[in-house]
């Protein structure tokens, strides 16, 4: 077992996720962070080359990253799962803290989306016999970007579950699309015996996704709240406007509301 390796690669993409969870607290450690991540994770290809050239198993195969097809399909699955993680986090938490719904309702809402994307997911494969991938594959961000665009429309203070179930749905169901056959796509030249490996670093790809879908749209939401409060200032409190140490007293303030009161906006 590889646990040199294990280890090598597990600080690497902590250090580069903890750098974007923290690019609103500390920009200078956050950049930092994401740099040292980086750099751990190419010491980590060259370790994985030198155990390969030794004889031993490697955790991960860097040669397999050659191929092209397995390249654009890691990529696609990690763009997928970044803005599936994002969306499941940023309406998450609009449905508990804006509208107050209960942890059972927001599953609840939430539910089309699971149900687009499976659906879809089983469909391309069946579409792929008379379409190509590529052709699929941009149907599938077009009805991914026309979900984004309907529910874009929909976060008020008094939006309902069911208006937001559309949308959701159509979202899904497009990223279903990608995802499917993104994987079709990486593992179409790897040979049989480097399929184990292949598998494990789109899974790796599909997991780094979810991490910075979820860390980036925290980081946007953060900003907004910043945001929030200077224009909340400068309508309520004008004299007030341009005063940086009272806008971080409201916003200290702010923060130790418990969350399902917070309303966020």
């Amino acid at each position: 077992m590889d646990i040199t390796g294990s280890i090598i690669s597990f600080v690497g993409l902590v250090l580069f996720v903890l750098g974007i969870l923290m690019l609103t607290d500390d920009t200078t450690f956050s950049i930092a962070a994401m740099v040292v991540g980086l750099i751990v994770l190419a010491a980590f290809a060259l370790f994985e080359i030198k155990r390969k050239r030794k004889g031993n198993v490697p955790l991960l195969d860097v040669e397999l990253l050659k191929d092209r097809n397995l390249r654009v399909g890691t990529i696609l699955r990690l763009m997928v799962n970044l803005a599936m993680g994002g969306t499941l986090f940023a309406v998450s938490v609009y449905l508990q803290s804006v509208l107050a719904l209960s942890a059972f309702n927001t599953g609840l809402t939430l539910l089309p989306m699971t149900l687009g994307l499976l659906l879809f997911a089983l469909t391309a494969p069946k579409l792929s016999a008379k379409l190509n991938h590529k052709i699929l594959m941009s149907i599938g961000c077009i009805i991914a970007i026309v979900g984004c665009l309907i529910l874009s429309q929909q976060f008020t203070m008094d939006t309902t579950m069911l208006e937001l179930m559309p949308g959701l749905f159509i979202l899904g169901a497009g990223l279903g699309f990608v995802m499917a056959l993104g994987v079709d796509i990486a593992l179409s030249n790897i040979p049989e015996e480097g399929q184990n490996n292949a598998s494990g670093i789109v899974t790796t790809g599909q997991t780094l996704g979810q991490s910075m879908g979820t860390a980036i749209i925290g980081v946007i939401l953060i900003l907004g709240i910043i945001g929030g409060i200077s224009d909340g200032v400068n309508t309520y409190a004008p004299e007030h406007s341009s005063d940086q140490t009272f806008e971080k007293g409201v916003y200290h303030n702010i923060a130790r509301i418990p969350q399902p009161l917070l309303g966020w906006g």
